[in-house]
């Protein structure tokens, strides 16, 4: 008898609404503020690292970030994100100053 397989977890409109009130409709990497049209759901953990699509590893960010964390882990972006503020912040009037672990 073939082996019964796991139900595969679907993403809901009302998943989408419990999340934003849960994060205080704040982005979960920058902190600017959600509203629906601004918003995208992303894996914490991306599938393509081993992250599984269940919500426990979906949390909402502003959509002008979702490209980079939909293939960056967090840290690489935040990574990415403190080299270009390093790079050009001054550009546009902004510093970056590092506490505690040194980039390797």
């Amino acid at each position: 008898m073939a082996k019964k397989k796991d139900k595969e977890y679907v993403f809901r409109a009302q998943d989408f609404y419990d999340l934003l009130e849960s994060q205080e409709y704040r982005c979960a990497l920058t902190g600017r503020e959600l509203k629906p049209e601004n918003t995208t759901a992303e894996h914490i953990v991306p599938l393509r690292m081993g992250g599984r699509h269940e919500l426990k590893n979906i949390y909402l960010i502003d959509q002008n970030v979702s490209r980079l964390k939909r293939y960056l882990s967090e840290e690489e972006v935040i990574r990415a994100a403190a080299d270009i503020v390093r790079y050009r912040g001054n550009d546009y009037g902004f510093t970056l100053s590092l506490k505690g672990k040194k980039r390797k």
